[in-house]
């Protein structure tokens, strides 16, 4: 293959429009390979952040009953 100084315009625009070719045959597939991988790392994150919030309402839950349990004590 010809040293990249030694290519004509044409030819330089030739493997340009190749290189693009090829990049956009690829992307539509990449990117939505790349939106499934970001919608499950979003589930799980948001099935972590919710057994996060339920694990906090129970132990608040519990600081309430048991602030109760003192005040009726007093």
């Amino acid at each position: 293959m010809l040293a990249l100084s030694q290519m004509t315009t044409e030819e330089r625009l030739y493997k340009l429009e190749g290189i693009v070719e090829g990049v956009m045959a690829t992307l539509p597939e990449r990117i939505t390979s790349l939106e499934t991988r970001m919608d499950l790392l979003r589930h799980e994150l948001k099935g972590d952040i919710n057994t996060a919030l339920n694990r906090l309402m129970l132990y608040l839950s519990a600081l309430a009953v048991i602030l109760a349990l003192l005040t009726l004590l007093r």
